[in-house]
């Protein structure tokens, strides 16, 4: 691909030159000229040795339920876990805690981390009469407390009581993923344009990859198909936090603001990511100015970076963070995680390129010398992204998406990491999702699209034991893989 593509420029120099009736040859740049773009546009792996192993980290968040299933607004619970030394964030509502890990570069000891601060942390809960309930959307009635201070009461101007009021109605999983190295300066805490590397092609590689595979990673962690005792999608979360005009849901926290919170659109280039980072802080301090708030006074931090509340950002602690599906079992997360580690480890190590073409959904991922193809933007937001919500596994050309990243992932998974992408598999295999059993298991009951606050409640508890018997098994699979 590389020869021909180098052919193919020296040739219309050529024949531009002869077109021209001066008799001169007028084109005098020099033929390596292109040759040099095309490696900066087309890097390839000049390492005998595999390149510095990138860092992941995790961030999970969870409702903490009283005895009966009801939610518990008391915050009690965190305070006792802070007490304690465990491992928790403050989240929007009373009713959530953020637990997180010790990133590191094996994915499985991040893992155990996690596994071990969740056991911890559920361990203290059942000693308190509480349960953690592990999916996205509490299902039963839901009246968040929101946390006092300065920042929520900011959002809560911005967005108006309503919006500002669905950050307390579901938790998320967020995965980061360490930018490709020198791409970040801790100094300035923002991305390093000025380094003049190949590796700003990876950066927008790796960025549109991960916005390609949205549908994909919320289809198959959707949880959350109840809220406030109603259905309302298969992916209702979704709806909640980015709202919008494509996914015909206006009431989401993001919807008349999707610069800030919505699947943005693929990036060409490093400088069209940092004029959108750029638009975005100019966009929130907009915000500010009109609810007659000081930018400089009520920003909640120092880098440009932090005014991107998208499923895929870069973050001010030099991450690349995947922050767009629902909260799941362990079990679910870790094979995601797994899929996600080893797309990007094969773009970032091996300088696979990402490119966006107009293919059907049965060519998506299709590997060409250093390149894999991908659906345009246009398909992903549009209609893929609106079928996850919404149809899930019901959706023929989701399914079919999801089948060929599934396919193209596995073969660069390293065998000991395989056990993890079991329950990836069976889900795939049996097209169906922890929202399809929520939901299979209400019509079970006898309801369909309401269901009752004491059914609520009991489904609430059902699913807060198999979560503590599915980190168990987590833990189980981690320790016989080793390392």
């Amino acid at each position: 691909m590389r020869k021909t593509i180098e052919k193919t420029i020296n040739k219309g120099l050529k024949t531009a030159k002869k077109s021209l009736n001066t008799g001169k040859d007028v084109l005098t740049y020099p033929l390596q000229y292109p040759k040099k773009l095309t490696n900066l546009f087309m890097p390839t792996k000049q390492h005998t040795t595999p390149l510095k192993r990138s860092m992941s980290g995790y961030e999970t968040e969870n409702f903490i339920l009283k005895s009966d299933g009801s939610l518990d607004h008391s915050g009690k619970i965190f305070k006792l876990a802070e007490k304690k030394g465990l491992a928790v964030k403050k989240e929007a509502a009373k009713s959530m805690v953020e637990v997180i890990c010790m990133p590191h570069k094996r994915l499985s000891s991040t893992s155990k981390d996690l596994i071990n601060n969740l056991l911890q942390l559920t361990e203290l809960t059942e000693k308190n009469n509480g349960h953690i309930y592990p999916f996205s959307t509490y299902p039963g009635i839901n009246k968040p407390v929101i946390q006092k201070n300065e920042w929520y009461k900011t959002q809560e101007k911005i967005f108006g009581y309503d919006k500002y009021m669905t950050a307390g109605l579901c938790c998320g999983f967020h995965q980061h993923y360490a930018l490709p190295r020198g791409m970040f300066d801790p100094k300035t805490k923002f991305i390093n344009y000025k380094l003049k590397s190949k590796v700003k092609k990876t950066l927008i590689d790796s960025y549109n990859l991960l916005n390609a595979v949205d549908p994909i990673f919320t289809t198959l962690l959707q949880s959350s198909p109840y809220d406030n005792c109603k259905y309302l999608a298969k992916d209702s979360r979704m709806l909640l936090y980015r709202g919008g005009k494509k996914l015909t849901y206006m009431k989401g926290k993001y919807a008349h603001h999707q610069l800030l919170g919505g699947l943005s659109p693929y990036k060409q280039t490093l400088q069209d990511l940092i004029s959108t980072i750029k638009r975005r802080k100019t966009k929130w301090d907009s915000l500010l100015k009109k609810q007659g708030l000081d930018p400089k006074k009520h920003s909640k931090c120092g880098s440009e970076l932090d005014f991107t509340w998208n499923p895929v950002k870069i973050n001010a602690h030099g991450t690349l963070e995947y922050r767009g599906p629902d909260m799941n079992l362990l079990s679910v997360i870790f094979g995601m995680s797994t899929m996600m580690k080893f797309a990007l480890r094969e773009i970032q190590q091996n300088f696979l390129m990402v490119v966006p073409m107009d293919i059907e959904m049965k060519e998506a991922f299709t590997v060409e010398n250093n390149m894999v193809f991908i659906p345009p933007h246009t398909t992903v937001r549009n209609e893929l992204q609106v079928a996850s919500a919404y149809e899930g596994f019901k959706n023929k050309d989701l399914k079919i998406y999801i089948n060929r990243f599934y396919n193209f992932v596995k073969g660069n998974v390293l065998d000991r990491y395989r056990p993890l992408l079991k329950p990836i598999k069976q889900m795939i295999d049996n097209e169906t999702s922890i929202s399809d059993k929520i939901v299979a298991k209400t019509k079970r009951a006898g309801y369909k699209n309401k269901i009752t606050q004491s059914y609520a409640k009991e489904l609430s508890l059902f699913y807060s034991k198999q979560f503590i018997k599915d980190l168990e098994q987590c833990r189980d699979t981690l320790d016989k893989m080793g390392g």
